[in-house]
């Protein structure tokens, strides 16, 4: 009894298990979304944006510092003076050792100081929250990557799935077809060489479906690599061929519109622009004066005996100083003049590229449509094409089997029916492949 729960349990944890890895497309965006490391990282940018905006904000709160020193003179300076100078009575060239300080000097204090105004402040703070709103639009451009990755990976694999199983078919007709020809041969109704030219084809196919299957483990580890999963994990995919090809072919009007300002990539040049606009009038705020105002409180205590230091006799007030410190930019030389120019020329630049980018997604938009039109019309004929091949090479083996037909006849059938197949799959990755490029120009990630 024991020995059948623990044996259960463990079945429960393998399904579990399975279950875990296992994800439909939209399961395996959502993980990748959730888990992908340049998402991640765009994540975390924003963090780190959050934080110079912190930052900068903390420049223009009031400041307050403190300070304290403590000096123990081991041996106190001593200079040498006419004694004349406190004894006018003292006979001349007499002199005096005279200490210049005492042994313990202890200092301590505080400042509080304010930014009032600077142009250059208020504006950099301007540019920290953009800069954020930036970092945002940087993380939406992240997912937008990671989910057209993933889209395309998954798809790959689900592809290289859909023609290992062709492959395996044709390779077991062939294995049929031997068969029967093996007998014939043995009955003396056919020569030798009619069974070698199967068994080449069937070597050549089993070679194809070793370098398949390696292409495939390969694809399932970017799948996984762009998942965010681990590359050597186990993972299974429940969207099966024709579902991907339903998805690819369906959902999309026949004028569909395209929103170029929605568009993340044009987002992103706006908000550069924007920056680059602040950047100019952070540089024209150098210009401007800047005032800041201060409060300070000091206090020393000076005593030969450490003992000394905190009695309030030898407490000797430093001064309490209130003040404000104004700064007026008269002439900065050349140099500011030449940050200004260069900030002109940035966004210049920017607008050109803006324009040029936008012109760009039109014409990108616009290519998108017509190679998923033209994917649209080259599945249906690859598909036709490969039923096709298939009466042809039914036909053909019936009339091999009856001795009607010649093994060179059958050869050739299977050749062209493994080409329309290989044209069928390579016309399903365009159709995958060119629908996700079109959902992308259409803002729908």
């Amino acid at each position: 009894m024991i020995q059948k729960m623990f044996i259960s349990f463990l079945l429960l944890i393998v399904v579990q298990s399975k279950a875990q890895n296992s994800f439909s497309l939209s399961q395996a965006i959502e993980y990748a979304v959730k888990n992908g490391y340049s998402v991640k990282n765009a994540a975390t940018d924003i963090e780190i944006a959050k934080k110079k905006v912190a930052e900068i904000r903390g420049i223009g709160i009031p400041q307050l510092s403190a300070d304290g020193s403590y000096q123990n003179f081991l041996a106190v300076p001593v200079s040498v003076i006419e004694a004349s100078a406190f004894n006018p009575a003292a006979p001349s060239g007499t002199y005096l050792r005279v200490p210049f300080g005492v042994q313990h000097n202890m200092s301590y204090g505080y400042t509080a100081s304010w930014l009032a105004f600077s142009g250059e402040y208020i504006v950099g703070l301007q540019a920290s929250k953009a800069y954020v709103e930036l970092s945002r639009t940087s993380l939406r451009k992240s997912e937008i990557e990671i989910k057209e990755s993933v889209r395309r990976a998954y798809g790959t694999v689900v592809i290289l799935y859909e023609n290992k199983r062709i492959l395996q078919e044709n390779i077991a007709a062939l294995d049929n077809s031997i068969t029967q020809t093996d007998a014939f041969f043995k009955e003396g109704l056919i020569e030798e060489l009619d069974v070698d030219r199967l068994k080449l084809l069937r070597k050549n196919l089993s070679t194809t479906l070793t370098t398949l299957e390696e292409q495939t483990k390969l694809a399932e580890k970017l799948l996984k690599f762009n998942m965010g999963f681990d590359v050597n994990g186990e993972i299974i995919l429940t969207n099966k061929f024709q579902d991907m090809l339903d998805a690819a072919s369906t959902g999309v009007d026949a004028q569909p519109k395209f929103d170029l300002n929605a568009n993340i990539d044009n987002i992103l040049l706006d908000q550069s622009l924007n920056l680059q606009k602040l950047e100019l009038k952070r540089q024209k705020a150098n210009y401007l004066p800047t005032l800041s105002t201060f409060y300070t409180w000091k206090e020393s205590r000076i005593t030969n005996e450490g003992d000394q230091l905190f009695d309030p006799l030898f407490r000797v007030p430093g001064g309490t100083i209130l003040g404000v410190n104004l700064s007026v930019p008269i002439f900065k030389g050349l140099s500011q003049r030449a940050r200004v120019q260069t900030a002109k020329l940035n966004i210049s630049k920017i607008e050109v590229s803006a324009k040029q980018a936008s012109q760009g997604l039109a014409l990108q938009s616009a290519q998108s449509l017509t190679s998923y039109t033209a994917a649209l019309s080259n599945i249906q004929n690859a598909r036709e094409s490969v039923q096709l091949a298939e009466r042809i090479r039914d036909r053909t083996l019936i009339k091999f089997q009856e001795g009607v037909g010649s093994s060179v006849e059958l050869l050739q059938a299977e050749n062209e029916l493994l080409n329309a197949q290989a044209n069928y799959v390579s016309a399903a990755q365009q159709l995958i492949d060119s629908r996700v490029t079109l959902d992308k120009n259409l803002n729908k990630f």
